[in-house]
């Protein structure tokens, strides 16, 4: 009975000293503060070189004259953090909308295209503003003077809400929401534009008219050149007597965007409302299937993922976290996804968003603010066939953390996000080994 008793203590203690190490393993990872000069920095956006590094780009304020600015820093693998900061000069004055950071992205032959906007102060319109781009062919050392964007130059109306891609031929490509319509449709109309070989943007191209004015807009290209659009439109289901609805739409290009298919509502969540909910989609395609996660009202609300064979339809939404805010997707090795957004600690759920009457491209709007609470935590979540498989916090809620993004690094996941502290706004970022 005793050798017996024994057995039974040793097995206990090992399980034991199992789980802890389970749960120390489980511990928040260590995050960084990314080291600006600046005020305060904002708008944390990931993507890759063209050598396949991680760089991070955000948009600073500067001490002296108060203008915010684009810069970005490559990461290091071998240190483990990012090497000295670039600033991109014309985007000086630019403007910090969270769900509309300033982007760069590489071009195959390595020239560095950084794209932000910039309001027009003294129009009567208070959200007009534009679009506009510098090239930078000598890895950051010398930049081309800002260059819309955008064919339409007027100052009447705004443009922003932008996202950039590389394609597979290696130009990068570049969709965006723009108000030249004015009232003559409802809310904005989604315009794509391409580089062209040795050159900035071409001509540009309205692919919708009638989307949702201020949520994230996202263009993908797989690797095999495909590119997928996706982006909330203002819809008018008969079901609903003319109510409009905004949902989330998707686009497809498999002829490097000289077409596109029609648009296709990835989910009848029906979310009626007459404003803006600025929290746009995220896309990210395994194999031969296109996933989409995003926030929604329409039925209870919270963030939902759902997916289609490329070219087939969506499948019925899955709820992800009904708390969960600013969703960014990424694929992994195995088939699997990982998603990253913030969960608010101290705010109801129910009560996630605010109401701004105002004006906006022309026409009379209310407009939904995601407001962070005053304290979040960045939580990542590892879905497998769109169920939640692993679940890790990155920051344990006590900060005032929103707006993160997330892109693969070497055997892991490079993360950052926007931490208000003492009043200003820091980036910090983190790596996690899955």
């Amino acid at each position: 009975i005793l050798s017996f008793m024994k057995k039974i203590f040793i097995v206990l203690i090992s399980t034991f000293v199992f789980f802890s190490a389970c749960k120390e393993h489980a511990e928040i990872p260590v995050a960084e503060v990314l080291n600006t000069a600046g005020i305060g920095a904002v708008g944390p956006y990931l993507t890759k070189d063209n050598k396949g590094n991680p760089v991070l780009c955000w948009t600073e304020q500067d001490s002296k004259d108060s203008l915010y600015r684009l810069r970005y820093a490559v990461y290091s693998e071998q240190q483990g953090k990012f090497g000295a900061s670039v600033t991109v000069p014309a985007s000086a004055g630019s403007s910090i909308p969270a769900e509309s950071m300033g982007k760069i992205a590489f071009k195959a032959d390595g020239t560095i295209m950084a794209v932000f906007s910039k309001r027009f102060p003294k129009e009567k319109n208070p959200y007009a503003g534009a679009i506009y781009y510098s090239m930078s062919t000598d890895n950051g050392k010398n930049w081309s003077k800002e260059a819309y964007l955008h064919s339409d130059t007027s100052h009447s109306y705004g443009r922003s809400f932008f996202d950039l891609a590389t394609l597979k031929d290696g130009e990068v490509a570049s969709i965006w929401l723009d108000g030249r319509f004015g009232k003559s449709i409802k809310g904005s109309a989604l315009f794509f534009s391409k580089t062209e070989k040795g050159k900035g943007f071409g001509l540009d191209t309205c692919l919708d008219k009638g989307t949702c004015e201020c949520c994230r807009t996202d263009i993908l290209s797989d690797s095999a050149g495909r590119i997928h659009l996706a982006y909330r439109s203002i819809m008018f289901p008969s079901a609903l007597s003319g109510k409009q609805v905004r949902d989330m739409a998707y686009k497809l290009s498999t002829d490097n965007g000289k077409t596109f298919s029609d648009a296709k509502t990835i989910s009848k969540d029906n979310w009626e409302i007459e404003g803006c909910p600025h929290s746009g989609p995220s896309l990210a395609v395994l194999n031969n299937t296109v996933n989409a996660v995003w926030f929604t009202a329409g039925g209870n609300p919270g963030l939902y993922y759902t997916s289609s064979v490329i070219g087939g339809d969506f499948q019925t939404r899955n709820l992800i976290t009904a708390t969960g805010r600013h969703p960014q997707t990424l694929s992994l090795p195995g088939g699997k996804l990982a998603m990253v957004c913030e969960e608010p600690v101290d705010a109801p759920a129910e009560e996630p968003m605010k109401m701004d009457h105002s004006k906006h491209e022309g026409m009379s709007m209310g407009h939904m603010h995601m407001m962070p609470a005053s304290t979040a935590k960045i939580v990542l979540s590892v879905l497998k066939d769109g169920n939640v498989e692993q679940t890790i916090e990155v920051t344990d809620g006590k900060q005032a953390d929103h707006h993160a993004v997330l892109i693969s690094s070497s055997k892991g996941i490079l993360l950052a996000w926007i931490r208000e502290e003492n009043g200003r706004s820091k980036i910090y970022y983190s790596k996690l080994h899955l």
